[in-house]
């Protein structure tokens, strides 16, 4: 059985660089595959020298609180904005030890004020122009000294 260029990379990916340890079927083909392709010499080389560095590599301990970390970060993540604002009201409502009929009282008054500030903001004549003074404004605005534009 030959071996051709693309079964010898995986075979390498597989079973490493010394073609020696490779099964028995594909050992006697992937012993001689080098020879015919000269690229899979330098692909053995670089394996082997990957392996040495992996062999020289010393085992690091694990912390202790790796589990905890990964557990951590593994866990669902809320939005920080949406985290943010409801903490602050939250902590806002823990301050003051609101009960619910407080509570309820404290938010029916606020829109009672926020629906009387709207009604006051639209009501008021001050801020309506009209439509003689939006026609004389446009006047000058297109005739801007003297100039039609």
């Amino acid at each position: 059985m030959t071996t051709n260029f693309e079964q010898f990379k995986e075979n390498l990916l597989m079973y490493g660089a010394d073609v020696r340890k490779w099964p028995k079927d594909i050992r006697s083909s992937g012993l001689k595959a080098p020879d015919r392709f000269p690229e899979l010499q330098k692909l053995v080389a670089d394996a082997e020298r990957f392996e040495g560095v992996l062999k020289t590599r010393k085992y690091e301990e694990p912390s202790r609180d790796l589990a905890d970390r990964i557990i951590a970060a593994a866990l669902p993540k809320k939005k920080e904005a949406q985290r943010k604002l409801g903490m602050f009201f939250s902590e806002v409502l823990r301050e003051f030890s609101l009960s619910r009929r407080a509570f309820a009282a404290v938010s029916v008054s606020l829109i009672f004020t926020l629906i009387i500030g709207f009604t006051i903001g639209f009501s008021n004549p001050s801020g309506n122009a009209s439509v003689e003074q939006y026609q004389t404004s446009l006047e000058d605005f297109l005739n801007y000294e003297g100039d039609v534009l």
